[in-house]
């Protein structure tokens, strides 16, 4: 009873067919009702599940949900050394030990493909959010692969998706690939030569960075995310951390990438003003320190407490918000489920606030304090009737979270049937 539901058709035909044996005929004769069972159900998954590898793509048109990367971030990871170097490889049906050799070789020969070509990954996505089942043996094979992979490519980082119930199998993949015996760092250093300047791992060029020039962080090289949107949020912050960590450092809050963040949380503990003020030139980099301002000075800072509401699904819009300090969470009432955590550095109700369209949803407090600075309709309207120019950058914001938010959502389908827009 507790397996049910673990194994495919086949697997299950070939255990009636040895109790009815056994039943009818005894011990003997199930013996070999069983091994006949077996080579069956191998023959017939081989031919059923020839190829475990759905599909395989860079994220070079793949959007996450971080919305709010600043301007060098984005170019980092619209340039040579960003998304296009993230490899997603999604797998499919049973993953079992007569596939799974094939499997590690086709996920090696690719790699090799890409560095053939030059474009080779810097960090690696396997998603095995479509596998329906990987025994014992496969998993093992996928562990080992770990290794093979950090060792013998330039790849930063590995990354397992596994969805919300972890791998498909009871033994423990995620604890294995994420031992500490075997983990090793992805260094984040000052004055690291950019990654086209260099051709070796992260454990390699190590030895040749000069301690002098200052360690900032150590990114364990491997990491299993229940989501393909957690796989991209890391990998993105990972290659802009090995590019320009500064630009993290204020980029989102330190819960969600502690590793640089975390090292100047205390700088970031100001006061509020200042704080607010750094996020303003990082969402508006072209800015003039007029118009930066000019809009600091229209917006009224609000002070929230864990569990209570910002706003609710349906309230009229009066407002736009930045979130200067503590997480919230957006969620609709009316899908069970459907939630999106929010964090420092992060805008919220920007539609609603040039639009005038009620909240589509309902937003709350889950840290204990939250400091959030408020535009309200008012000051919006004065801002367009007096000054433009700071108008338009909020104009600009909205269109840029909409572009962003459109694209996550139809491009993170990977069966290809949305296409970018």
């Amino acid at each position: 009873v507790d397996s049910y539901g673990d194994y495919d058709r086949l697997e299950y035909c070939g255990i009636w067919l040895i109790t009815v044996v056994m039943v009818s005929f005894g011990m003997d004769a199930a013996l070999v009702a069983g091994a006949i069972a077996a080579l069956s159900t191998y023959a017939a998954q081989s031919i059923i599940y020839q190829d475990p590898i759905r599909g395989e793509m860079s994220a070079t048109r793949l959007r996450s949900s971080a919305w709010n990367r600043c301007l060098k971030a984005q170019k980092i990871l619209d340039g040579k050394n960003g998304r296009q170097r993230i490899f997603i490889i999604q797998l499919q049906g049973h993953i079992f030990f007569g596939n799974a050799i094939k499997l590690v070789d086709d996920i090696k020969h690719k790699l090799k493909v890409k560095r053939e070509a030059g474009v080779e990954p810097s960090v690696v996505i396997l998603d095995f959010t479509g596998a329906l089942g990987l025994d014992t043996s496969a998993a093992q094979s996928i562990a080992k692969l770990k290794r093979f992979l950090l060792t013998n490519f330039n790849v930063e980082g590995l990354i397992f998706v596994t969805g919300q119930d972890g791998f498909p199998c009871f033994f423990d993949l995620s604890q294995k690939v994420l031992d500490g015996s075997e983990l090793s760092y992805i260094r984040i250093v000052e004055h690291r030569p950019p990654l086209h300047e260099h051709r070796l791992s992260a454990r390699s060029l190590a030895k040749h960075i000069e301690p002098k020039q200052g360690l900032i962080a150590e990114i364990p090289n491997t990491r299993v995310c229940e989501t393909l949107d957690d796989a991209l949020i890391f990998a993105e912050d990972v290659l802009i951390a090995l590019e320009d960590p500064s630009l993290l450092q204020t980029d989102a809050d330190v819960e969600r990438f502690p590793y640089v963040r975390g090292s100047v949380r205390a700088s970031l503990t100001s006061q509020n003003s200042n704080r607010m003020k750094s996020i303003l030139e990082t969402l508006f980099p072209s800015a003039s320190a007029i118009e930066l301002n000019t809009l600091l000075s229209t917006l009224s800072i609000e002070k929230y407490y864990s569990g209570n509401y910002v706003w609710k699904q349906g309230d009229p819009s009066e407002s736009l918000k930045f979130v200067v300090d503590g997480s919230l969470i957006s969620l609709l009432e009316d899908e069970h489920g459907a939630t999106e955590s929010i964090y420092a550095g992060s805008t919220i109700g920007e539609l609603g606030l040039v639009s005038s369209y009620h909240r589509l949803t309902t937003v709350k407090v889950v840290s204990d304090v939250a400091i959030l600075y408020s535009l309200d309709k008012n000051q919006w309207e004065f801002l367009t009737e007096n000054h433009p120019k700071v108008a338009r950058l909020i104009d600009k914001l909205v269109i840029q979270y909409l572009a962003h938010r459109v694209q996550h959502v139809s491009n993170n389908i990977l069966d290809g049937r949305s296409l970018p827009v």
